[in-house]
Protein backbone atom coordinates (compact mmCIF):
# COMPACT_ATOMS: atom_id res chain seq x y z
CA UNK A 1 0.00 0.00 0.00
CA UNK A 2 0.99 3.61 -0.86
CA UNK A 3 0.14 6.04 1.61
CA UNK A 4 0.33 10.01 0.65
CA UNK A 5 2.75 12.49 2.86
CA UNK A 6 2.71 16.24 2.78
CA UNK A 7 6.15 17.34 3.43
CA UNK A 8 6.23 20.80 6.01
CA UNK A 9 9.37 22.42 6.14
CA UNK A 10 10.33 24.67 8.72
CA UNK A 11 13.88 27.06 9.11
CA UNK A 12 15.47 28.23 12.34
CA UNK A 13 17.98 30.77 13.01
CA UNK A 14 18.85 31.71 9.52
CA UNK A 15 22.32 33.35 8.94
CA UNK A 16 22.43 36.45 7.75
CA UNK A 17 23.67 37.38 3.93
CA UNK A 18 22.72 40.94 3.65
CA UNK A 19 24.38 43.45 6.05
CA UNK A 20 21.05 45.32 6.12
CA UNK A 21 18.31 42.67 5.97
CA UNK A 22 17.62 38.82 7.51
CA UNK A 23 17.34 35.96 4.61
CA UNK A 24 14.86 35.56 1.68
CA UNK A 25 14.87 31.97 2.16
CA UNK A 26 13.52 29.16 0.25
CA UNK A 27 13.57 25.38 -0.40
CA UNK A 28 14.71 22.78 -3.00
CA UNK A 29 13.43 19.73 -2.46
CA UNK A 30 14.91 16.88 -4.73
CA UNK A 31 14.73 12.93 -4.93
CA UNK A 32 17.39 10.47 -5.09
CA UNK A 33 16.62 8.16 -7.96
CA UNK A 34 18.38 4.31 -7.72
CA UNK A 35 21.48 3.45 -9.74
CA UNK A 36 23.59 6.74 -11.11
CA UNK A 37 20.73 8.66 -12.47
CA UNK A 38 20.95 12.40 -12.25
CA UNK A 39 18.68 14.31 -8.82
CA UNK A 40 14.93 14.59 -9.58
CA UNK A 41 13.68 17.89 -9.14
CA UNK A 42 10.49 18.25 -6.94
CA UNK A 43 9.50 21.26 -6.63
CA UNK A 44 10.71 24.91 -4.63
CA UNK A 45 8.98 26.85 -1.91
CA UNK A 46 7.99 30.04 -2.17
CA UNK A 47 10.38 32.62 -0.94
CA UNK A 48 10.07 34.20 2.79
CA UNK A 49 11.01 37.44 2.64
CA UNK A 50 13.42 38.93 5.43
CA UNK A 51 12.61 36.35 7.76
CA UNK A 52 15.27 34.23 10.22
CA UNK A 53 12.60 31.61 11.00
CA UNK A 54 10.31 30.94 8.01
CA UNK A 55 7.57 28.43 7.85
CA UNK A 56 7.17 27.63 4.23
CA UNK A 57 3.15 27.36 2.82
CA UNK A 58 4.19 25.34 0.15
CA UNK A 59 3.91 21.57 0.95
CA UNK A 60 5.91 18.63 -1.32
CA UNK A 61 3.13 16.13 -1.77
CA UNK A 62 4.99 12.30 -1.61
CA UNK A 63 3.87 8.91 -1.27
CA UNK A 64 5.69 7.14 1.15
CA UNK A 65 6.56 3.03 0.24
CA UNK A 66 7.25 0.83 3.00
CA UNK A 67 9.40 -1.45 1.33
CA UNK A 68 11.21 0.90 -0.70
CA UNK A 69 14.42 3.52 0.54
CA UNK A 70 13.30 6.99 -0.68
CA UNK A 71 16.35 8.91 0.01
CA UNK A 72 15.89 13.07 -0.74
CA UNK A 73 18.00 16.11 -0.98
CA UNK A 74 16.80 19.12 0.89
CA UNK A 75 18.67 22.65 0.42
CA UNK A 76 17.81 25.95 1.29
CA UNK A 77 19.24 29.35 -0.05
CA UNK A 78 19.18 33.17 0.43
CA UNK A 79 17.61 34.83 -3.08
CA UNK A 80 19.81 37.19 -4.37
CA UNK A 81 18.84 37.99 -7.83
CA UNK A 82 14.89 38.08 -8.32
CA UNK A 83 13.28 35.88 -10.54
CA UNK A 84 16.92 34.22 -11.18
CA UNK A 85 15.86 30.14 -11.15
CA UNK A 86 19.18 29.53 -11.87
CA UNK A 87 20.28 27.97 -8.14
CA UNK A 88 24.12 29.40 -8.65
CA UNK A 89 22.56 32.76 -8.49
CA UNK A 90 21.62 32.51 -4.92
CA UNK A 91 23.35 31.88 -1.79
CA UNK A 92 23.56 28.79 -0.48
CA UNK A 93 22.53 28.70 3.37
CA UNK A 94 23.01 24.86 3.71
CA UNK A 95 21.04 21.32 3.48
CA UNK A 96 20.38 17.82 4.02
CA UNK A 97 19.79 14.18 3.26
CA UNK A 98 16.79 12.25 4.37
CA UNK A 99 15.12 9.23 3.79
CA UNK A 100 11.03 8.86 4.47
CA UNK A 101 11.99 5.97 6.55
CA UNK A 102 13.98 7.81 9.16
CA UNK A 103 10.96 10.74 8.70
CA UNK A 104 8.22 8.39 9.11
CA UNK A 105 9.87 6.56 12.11
CA UNK A 106 10.98 9.87 13.70
CA UNK A 107 9.38 10.98 17.16
CA UNK A 108 5.93 13.13 15.84
CA UNK A 109 7.22 12.42 12.14
CA UNK A 110 9.35 15.31 12.70
CA UNK A 111 13.36 15.91 11.61
CA UNK A 112 15.62 18.01 13.02
CA UNK A 113 18.87 18.98 10.93
CA UNK A 114 21.78 21.25 11.40
CA UNK A 115 22.54 23.68 8.72
CA UNK A 116 26.73 24.44 9.00
CA UNK A 117 27.29 26.67 11.79
CA UNK A 118 25.12 29.64 13.54
CA UNK A 119 22.57 27.09 15.58
CA UNK A 120 21.50 27.54 12.34
CA UNK A 121 18.38 24.44 11.28
CA UNK A 122 15.72 23.04 9.24
CA UNK A 123 12.52 20.88 10.31
CA UNK A 124 10.79 18.40 7.96
CA UNK A 125 7.78 17.29 9.02
CA UNK A 126 5.36 14.88 7.49
CA UNK A 127 1.93 14.36 7.39
CA UNK A 128 -0.10 11.61 6.19
CA UNK A 129 -3.00 12.78 3.72
CA UNK A 130 -5.84 11.28 5.37
CA UNK A 131 -8.10 9.66 2.83
CA UNK A 132 -10.99 7.72 3.77
CA UNK A 133 -10.25 4.45 5.41
CA UNK A 134 -13.46 2.96 6.14
CA UNK A 135 -14.02 -0.65 5.18
CA UNK A 136 -17.40 -3.08 4.28
CA UNK A 137 -16.65 -6.00 6.94
CA UNK A 138 -19.11 -8.25 5.93
CA UNK A 139 -20.13 -12.36 5.62
CA UNK A 140 -22.58 -13.84 2.96
CA UNK A 141 -24.11 -17.59 2.93
CA UNK A 142 -27.26 -18.95 0.42
CA UNK A 143 -29.84 -21.13 1.39
CA UNK A 144 -31.85 -23.10 -1.18
CA UNK A 145 -29.98 -22.56 -4.56
CA UNK A 146 -31.81 -23.82 -7.34
CA UNK A 147 -29.32 -25.55 -10.38
CA UNK A 148 -30.18 -25.99 -13.54
CA UNK A 149 -30.30 -29.83 -14.84
CA UNK A 150 -28.76 -30.47 -17.56
CA UNK A 151 -30.24 -33.78 -19.75
CA UNK A 152 -26.73 -34.98 -20.88
CA UNK A 153 -24.39 -35.03 -17.49
CA UNK A 154 -27.66 -36.62 -15.86
CA UNK A 155 -27.62 -39.44 -18.30
CA UNK A 156 -23.91 -40.11 -18.32
CA UNK A 157 -23.62 -39.79 -14.91
CA UNK A 158 -26.87 -41.51 -12.96
CA UNK A 159 -24.80 -42.74 -9.94
CA UNK A 160 -24.72 -39.01 -8.15
CA UNK A 161 -27.24 -36.11 -8.04
CA UNK A 162 -26.08 -33.51 -10.38
CA UNK A 163 -27.17 -30.83 -7.28
CA UNK A 164 -24.12 -32.06 -5.05
CA UNK A 165 -21.88 -30.85 -7.62
CA UNK A 166 -22.33 -27.33 -7.18
CA UNK A 167 -19.05 -25.35 -6.04
CA UNK A 168 -20.90 -21.80 -6.02
CA UNK A 169 -18.88 -18.80 -4.97
CA UNK A 170 -20.23 -15.34 -5.56
CA UNK A 171 -18.71 -11.93 -7.27
CA UNK A 172 -19.60 -8.17 -6.66
CA UNK A 173 -20.07 -5.95 -9.00
CA UNK A 174 -20.59 -2.11 -8.79
CA UNK A 175 -22.22 0.17 -11.19
CA UNK A 176 -20.27 2.27 -13.66
CA UNK A 177 -22.25 5.22 -14.29
CA UNK A 178 -20.53 6.61 -17.23
CA UNK A 179 -22.10 3.71 -20.01
CA UNK A 180 -24.28 1.97 -16.89
CA UNK A 181 -21.87 -1.30 -17.32
CA UNK A 182 -21.14 -3.44 -14.47
CA UNK A 183 -18.01 -3.97 -13.17
CA UNK A 184 -16.25 -6.91 -11.36
CA UNK A 185 -14.61 -5.10 -8.20
CA UNK A 186 -14.29 -8.74 -5.99
CA UNK A 187 -14.56 -12.76 -6.10
CA UNK A 188 -15.09 -14.96 -3.35
CA UNK A 189 -13.70 -17.94 -2.37
CA UNK A 190 -15.42 -21.53 -3.70
CA UNK A 191 -17.37 -23.46 -1.63
CA UNK A 192 -17.49 -27.24 -2.85
CA UNK A 193 -20.68 -29.53 -3.29
CA UNK A 194 -23.25 -27.35 -1.76
CA UNK A 195 -26.31 -25.60 -2.30
CA UNK A 196 -26.02 -23.80 1.05
CA UNK A 197 -22.86 -22.34 0.64
CA UNK A 198 -21.41 -20.28 4.05
CA UNK A 199 -18.53 -17.99 2.73
CA UNK A 200 -15.78 -16.60 4.60
CA UNK A 201 -15.74 -13.28 6.25
CA UNK A 202 -14.11 -10.49 4.33
CA UNK A 203 -13.28 -7.13 3.98
CA UNK A 204 -13.35 -4.33 1.06
CA UNK A 205 -12.66 -0.74 0.94
CA UNK A 206 -15.22 1.65 0.48
CA UNK A 207 -13.35 3.71 -2.15
CA UNK A 208 -13.36 -0.07 -4.35
CA UNK A 209 -16.47 -1.14 -3.46
CA UNK A 210 -18.88 1.65 -4.41
CA UNK A 211 -16.81 4.85 -4.84
CA UNK A 212 -17.17 5.70 -1.18
CA UNK A 213 -20.93 6.73 -2.01
CA UNK A 214 -22.77 3.88 -0.21
CA UNK A 215 -26.02 4.70 -2.16
CA UNK A 216 -24.27 3.49 -5.69
CA UNK A 217 -25.79 0.41 -7.12
CA UNK A 218 -24.25 -3.17 -5.99
CA UNK A 219 -24.73 -6.33 -7.97
CA UNK A 220 -24.20 -9.85 -5.88
CA UNK A 221 -24.03 -12.69 -8.61
CA UNK A 222 -23.87 -16.29 -7.62
CA UNK A 223 -21.68 -18.61 -9.78
CA UNK A 224 -21.33 -22.50 -10.11
CA UNK A 225 -17.68 -22.93 -10.95
CA UNK A 226 -16.41 -25.17 -13.48
CA UNK A 227 -13.25 -26.90 -12.98
CA UNK A 228 -12.69 -27.72 -16.22
CA UNK A 229 -14.26 -24.93 -18.31
CA UNK A 230 -13.21 -21.14 -18.16
CA UNK A 231 -17.30 -20.47 -18.37
CA UNK A 232 -19.21 -20.70 -15.22
CA UNK A 233 -22.60 -21.08 -14.66
CA UNK A 234 -24.95 -18.39 -13.29
CA UNK A 235 -27.24 -19.44 -10.47
CA UNK A 236 -28.71 -15.66 -10.01
CA UNK A 237 -28.15 -12.69 -8.43
CA UNK A 238 -29.32 -9.61 -5.72
CA UNK A 239 -29.27 -6.17 -6.69
CA UNK A 240 -28.82 -3.73 -3.47
CA UNK A 241 -26.11 -1.09 -1.72
CA UNK A 242 -24.30 -0.61 0.96
CA UNK A 243 -26.36 1.83 2.41
CA UNK A 244 -29.28 -1.15 2.37
CA UNK A 245 -27.55 -3.84 3.19
CA UNK A 246 -25.71 -1.83 6.63
CA UNK A 247 -29.09 -0.91 7.28
CA UNK A 248 -30.65 -4.07 7.62
CA UNK A 249 -28.26 -5.60 9.27
CA UNK A 250 -28.49 -3.08 12.67
CA UNK A 251 -29.53 -4.41 15.93
CA UNK A 252 -27.82 -7.75 15.22
CA UNK A 253 -30.35 -8.80 12.62
CA UNK A 254 -29.72 -11.23 9.57
CA UNK A 255 -31.10 -10.00 6.00
CA UNK A 256 -32.43 -11.94 3.89
CA UNK A 257 -32.38 -10.95 -0.05
CA UNK A 258 -34.37 -13.19 -2.65
CA UNK A 259 -31.97 -14.07 -5.21
CA UNK A 260 -33.01 -14.40 -8.75
CA UNK A 261 -32.21 -15.35 -12.17
CA UNK A 262 -33.76 -14.17 -15.79
CA UNK A 263 -35.48 -16.95 -17.21
CA UNK A 264 -35.83 -17.45 -21.27
CA UNK A 265 -39.52 -17.95 -22.45
CA UNK A 266 -40.04 -20.74 -24.81
CA UNK A 267 -41.65 -18.01 -27.04
CA UNK A 268 -40.01 -14.63 -26.65
CA UNK A 269 -38.76 -12.49 -23.79
CA UNK A 270 -37.46 -13.40 -20.54
CA UNK A 271 -38.78 -13.84 -16.43
CA UNK A 272 -37.36 -13.48 -13.31
CA UNK A 273 -37.28 -17.15 -11.17
CA UNK A 274 -36.55 -17.24 -7.48
CA UNK A 275 -33.97 -19.42 -7.16
CA UNK A 276 -32.68 -19.13 -3.36
CA UNK A 277 -31.83 -16.75 -0.86
CA UNK A 278 -29.03 -14.68 0.20
CA UNK A 279 -28.26 -14.11 3.68
CA UNK A 280 -26.15 -11.18 4.96
CA UNK A 281 -24.59 -13.00 8.59
CA UNK A 282 -23.04 -9.95 9.41
CA UNK A 283 -21.98 -6.43 7.78
CA UNK A 284 -20.60 -2.95 9.25
CA UNK A 285 -18.72 -0.20 8.58
CA UNK A 286 -15.18 -0.27 10.52
CA UNK A 287 -12.35 2.08 10.12
CA UNK A 288 -8.57 0.37 9.90
CA UNK A 289 -6.14 2.73 10.42
CA UNK A 290 -3.22 2.88 8.74
CA UNK A 291 0.26 0.64 9.13
CA UNK A 292 1.59 4.53 9.68
CA UNK A 293 -0.97 5.46 12.37
CA UNK A 294 0.61 2.32 14.50
CA UNK A 295 3.56 3.02 14.34
CA UNK A 296 3.12 6.91 15.08
CA UNK A 297 1.44 5.52 18.01
CA UNK A 298 4.36 3.74 19.18
CA UNK A 299 4.19 0.67 18.13
CA UNK A 300 7.45 -1.12 17.20
CA UNK A 301 8.70 -2.98 14.51
CA UNK A 302 10.75 -5.54 15.64
CA UNK A 303 13.30 -8.00 13.29
CA UNK A 304 14.49 -11.68 13.61
CA UNK A 305 16.49 -12.81 11.12
CA UNK A 306 17.69 -16.46 10.86
CA UNK A 307 20.69 -17.30 8.70
CA UNK A 308 21.30 -20.92 7.05
CA UNK A 309 24.23 -22.41 8.29
CA UNK A 310 24.06 -26.17 6.77
CA UNK A 311 26.41 -27.64 4.40
CA UNK A 312 23.46 -26.33 1.58
CA UNK A 313 25.86 -23.27 1.59
CA UNK A 314 28.62 -24.81 -0.28
CA UNK A 315 32.59 -26.03 0.75
CA UNK A 316 33.26 -24.08 3.75
CA UNK A 317 36.17 -21.93 2.99
CA UNK A 318 36.14 -22.02 -0.86
CA UNK A 319 35.33 -18.80 -3.12
CA UNK A 320 32.20 -20.95 -3.77
CA UNK A 321 30.75 -21.26 -0.48
CA UNK A 322 27.60 -18.70 -0.19
CA UNK A 323 29.22 -17.44 3.27
CA UNK A 324 32.48 -16.41 1.59
CA UNK A 325 32.82 -12.73 1.72
CA UNK A 326 36.14 -10.30 0.48
CA UNK A 327 37.02 -6.71 1.54
CA UNK A 328 35.11 -5.72 -1.52
CA UNK A 329 32.02 -6.92 -1.75
CA UNK A 330 29.48 -8.15 0.34
CA UNK A 331 27.67 -11.53 -0.55
CA UNK A 332 24.25 -12.17 -0.53
CA UNK A 333 23.34 -12.56 3.04
CA UNK A 334 25.46 -9.50 4.18
CA UNK A 335 23.60 -7.38 1.40
CA UNK A 336 20.47 -9.12 2.41
CA UNK A 337 21.40 -8.02 6.13
CA UNK A 338 22.26 -4.65 5.72
CA UNK A 339 18.85 -3.49 3.63
CA UNK A 340 16.69 -4.97 5.69
CA UNK A 341 18.52 -3.21 8.66
CA UNK A 342 18.44 -0.23 7.22
CA UNK A 343 14.64 -0.10 6.22
CA UNK A 344 13.44 -1.82 9.36
CA UNK A 345 15.51 0.71 11.92
CA UNK A 346 12.87 3.69 11.42
CA UNK A 347 10.59 1.67 12.89
CA UNK A 348 12.22 -0.46 15.77
CA UNK A 349 11.33 1.42 18.91
CA UNK A 350 14.60 0.61 21.01
CA UNK A 351 17.23 -2.46 20.44
CA UNK A 352 14.24 -5.48 19.87
CA UNK A 353 16.26 -6.74 16.93
CA UNK A 354 18.23 -10.90 16.90
CA UNK A 355 20.32 -12.61 14.47
CA UNK A 356 19.69 -16.48 15.02
CA UNK A 357 22.01 -19.29 13.30
CA UNK A 358 20.12 -22.36 11.72
CA UNK A 359 21.53 -25.98 11.43
CA UNK A 360 25.35 -24.58 12.32
CA UNK A 361 28.62 -26.29 14.09
CA UNK A 362 30.13 -24.75 16.45
CA UNK A 363 33.06 -26.00 18.31
CA UNK A 364 32.12 -29.28 16.43
CA UNK A 365 29.16 -29.34 18.29
CA UNK A 366 25.52 -29.29 16.65
CA UNK A 367 23.43 -26.19 16.77
CA UNK A 368 20.30 -26.33 15.41
CA UNK A 369 18.68 -23.36 16.08
CA UNK A 370 20.20 -20.67 18.46
CA UNK A 371 20.65 -17.02 19.80
CA UNK A 372 23.64 -15.21 17.39
CA UNK A 373 23.13 -11.62 18.44
CA UNK A 374 20.39 -10.14 20.35
CA UNK A 375 19.55 -6.39 21.19
CA UNK A 376 20.49 -4.83 18.28
CA UNK A 377 18.83 -2.21 16.10
CA UNK A 378 20.55 -0.73 13.20
CA UNK A 379 21.27 -2.31 9.68
CA UNK A 380 25.63 -1.51 10.67
CA UNK A 381 24.55 -3.63 13.79
CA UNK A 382 23.14 -6.53 12.19
CA UNK A 383 25.71 -6.72 9.52
CA UNK A 384 28.47 -6.53 12.44
CA UNK A 385 26.64 -9.60 14.19
CA UNK A 386 26.73 -11.90 10.93
CA UNK A 387 30.40 -11.24 10.23
CA UNK A 388 31.33 -12.01 14.05
CA UNK A 389 29.59 -15.31 14.32
CA UNK A 390 30.28 -16.43 10.90
CA UNK A 391 32.39 -14.91 8.38
CA UNK A 392 35.19 -14.35 10.73
CA UNK A 393 34.44 -16.91 13.91
CA UNK A 394 37.25 -19.59 13.49
CA UNK A 395 34.98 -21.84 15.95
CA UNK A 396 31.51 -22.15 13.46
CA UNK A 397 31.26 -24.54 10.44
CA UNK A 398 28.60 -25.54 8.39
CA UNK A 399 26.01 -28.03 10.02
CA UNK A 400 23.94 -31.11 7.77
CA UNK A 401 21.04 -29.27 7.40
CA UNK A 402 18.69 -26.21 8.61
CA UNK A 403 15.52 -26.72 10.01
CA UNK A 404 13.03 -23.83 10.45
CA UNK A 405 10.76 -25.61 12.69
CA UNK A 406 12.52 -24.30 15.86
CA UNK A 407 12.66 -20.91 14.52
CA UNK A 408 9.00 -20.43 13.74
CA UNK A 409 8.16 -21.83 17.35
CA UNK A 410 10.51 -19.35 19.48
CA UNK A 411 9.31 -16.52 17.02
CA UNK A 412 5.63 -17.45 17.86
CA UNK A 413 6.60 -17.76 22.05
CA UNK A 414 8.86 -14.36 21.68
CA UNK A 415 6.39 -12.05 20.16
CA UNK A 416 3.01 -13.18 21.41
CA UNK A 417 5.21 -12.88 25.26
CA UNK A 418 6.45 -9.56 24.19
CA UNK A 419 3.22 -8.35 22.58
CA UNK A 420 1.82 -8.53 26.21
CA UNK A 421 4.56 -5.99 27.66
CA UNK A 422 4.40 -3.48 24.63
CA UNK A 423 3.03 -2.86 21.57
CA UNK A 424 5.22 -4.62 18.37
CA UNK A 425 5.08 -6.36 15.66
CA UNK A 426 7.75 -9.12 14.17
CA UNK A 427 9.11 -10.09 11.29
CA UNK A 428 10.94 -12.93 11.08
CA UNK A 429 13.26 -13.20 8.09
CA UNK A 430 14.83 -16.49 7.05
CA UNK A 431 17.94 -16.75 4.24
CA UNK A 432 18.18 -19.77 3.15
CA UNK A 433 20.45 -21.81 0.52
CA UNK A 434 18.14 -25.34 0.44
CA UNK A 435 14.92 -27.00 1.19
CA UNK A 436 13.82 -27.60 4.53
CA UNK A 437 12.42 -31.15 5.44
CA UNK A 438 9.40 -31.94 7.92
CA UNK A 439 7.35 -29.28 5.72
CA UNK A 440 3.61 -30.45 7.43
CA UNK A 441 4.93 -30.42 10.71
CA UNK A 442 6.45 -26.68 9.30
CA UNK A 443 2.62 -25.62 8.09
CA UNK A 444 0.76 -26.41 11.33
CA UNK A 445 3.15 -24.59 13.35
CA UNK A 446 2.86 -21.62 10.67
CA UNK A 447 -0.73 -21.98 11.22
CA UNK A 448 -0.73 -21.78 14.83
CA UNK A 449 1.35 -18.30 14.65
CA UNK A 450 -1.11 -17.21 12.17
CA UNK A 451 -4.20 -16.82 14.70
CA UNK A 452 -2.28 -15.50 17.58
CA UNK A 453 1.20 -13.98 16.94
CA UNK A 454 1.98 -10.84 16.15
CA UNK A 455 4.02 -11.96 13.08
CA UNK A 456 5.29 -12.39 9.40
CA UNK A 457 7.27 -14.36 8.19
CA UNK A 458 9.66 -13.69 5.33
CA UNK A 459 11.82 -16.88 3.56
CA UNK A 460 14.78 -15.24 1.03
CA UNK A 461 16.65 -17.78 -1.22
CA UNK A 462 19.94 -17.54 -1.41
CA UNK A 463 22.32 -19.36 -4.62
CA UNK A 464 20.68 -20.92 -7.23
CA UNK A 465 18.41 -23.87 -5.89
CA UNK A 466 15.11 -23.86 -7.03
CA UNK A 467 13.18 -24.22 -3.70
CA UNK A 468 10.49 -26.29 -4.57
CA UNK A 469 9.53 -27.26 -1.26
CA UNK A 470 10.03 -23.84 0.17
CA UNK A 471 7.27 -22.10 -2.33
CA UNK A 472 4.91 -24.91 -0.86
CA UNK A 473 4.86 -23.09 2.44
CA UNK A 474 3.20 -20.11 1.06
CA UNK A 475 -0.02 -22.02 -0.45
CA UNK A 476 -1.37 -24.62 -2.11
CA UNK A 477 -2.30 -24.50 -6.32
CA UNK A 478 -5.33 -22.30 -4.85
CA UNK A 479 -2.90 -19.64 -2.82
CA UNK A 480 -4.38 -21.12 0.19
CA UNK A 481 -2.09 -22.98 3.32
CA UNK A 482 -3.66 -25.43 5.30
CA UNK A 483 -2.62 -27.55 8.07
CA UNK A 484 -2.85 -31.36 8.84
CA UNK A 485 -6.41 -31.04 9.56
CA UNK A 486 -7.30 -29.64 6.06
CA UNK A 487 -8.27 -26.28 8.10
CA UNK A 488 -7.18 -23.32 6.19
CA UNK A 489 -4.57 -20.04 7.43
CA UNK A 490 -6.39 -17.67 9.50
CA UNK A 491 -4.55 -14.90 7.63
CA UNK A 492 -1.60 -14.72 5.35
CA UNK A 493 2.07 -14.61 6.73
CA UNK A 494 4.21 -16.13 4.88
CA UNK A 495 6.35 -14.38 1.40
CA UNK A 496 9.35 -16.16 -0.28
CA UNK A 497 11.44 -14.74 -2.74
CA UNK A 498 15.07 -15.46 -4.15
CA UNK A 499 17.96 -13.61 -5.33
CA UNK A 500 17.87 -15.99 -8.34
CA UNK A 501 14.66 -14.06 -9.51
CA UNK A 502 16.24 -10.75 -9.42
CA UNK A 503 19.70 -11.42 -10.64
CA UNK A 504 21.62 -10.61 -7.31
CA UNK A 505 20.08 -7.62 -6.61
CA UNK A 506 19.60 -6.86 -2.59
CA UNK A 507 18.07 -3.76 -2.98
CA UNK A 508 14.74 -5.62 -5.45
CA UNK A 509 15.30 -8.87 -3.29
CA UNK A 510 14.20 -6.76 0.16
CA UNK A 511 11.11 -4.19 -1.55
CA UNK A 512 9.60 -7.66 -2.73
CA UNK A 513 10.13 -9.40 0.64
CA UNK A 514 8.75 -6.36 2.30
CA UNK A 515 6.14 -5.62 0.10
CA UNK A 516 3.03 -7.68 1.87
CA UNK A 517 4.10 -6.36 5.10
CA UNK A 518 2.18 -3.18 5.71
CA UNK A 519 -1.03 -5.34 4.61
CA UNK A 520 -0.28 -7.95 7.14
CA UNK A 521 0.17 -5.10 9.73
CA UNK A 522 -3.12 -4.06 10.18
CA UNK A 523 -4.70 -7.04 9.31
CA UNK A 524 -3.06 -8.49 12.70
Amino acid sequence: PVIKLDLVIKCHNLPKKDLLSQADAFCVLWKVPDGYEALEEMGRTEVSRSCAHPTFKHRFRSEFVFHEEQTFVLRVYDEDLRYATHLGEHDYLGGCVFTLGQLMGAKGNCLAKLLGKDNAYLVVIGEEVIENREVLEFRFSCQDLVKDHNIITDIVDRSSKVLDKCRPYFRIERLNKDDQSWEIVWKSEVVKYTLDPVWNEARLPLQLLCNDDQTNPLKITIWDYEKHSSTHVILGFVESTVAEIIEKSKDGGIPVFIVMKEKKKWFRGSKLKQVGLLKVLNASVIIVPSMLQYLSGGTSLDLMIGIDCSVANGEWGTEENLHFSANHWLNDYQAGIQKLGTITENFSRGQHSSLWGLGAKINDRDRDCYVMKERLCEGKSLLKAYDDNVVENTDFSLGDEASLNALIEAATFRTIRLSKKRPCYTVLVVFTAGDFTELQETVDLICTAAEDAPLSILIIGVGNNDFSSVKKLCGDKNGMLRDSRGIPIAREVVTFVSFKQFGGNATEVIAEALKEIPEQFVEY
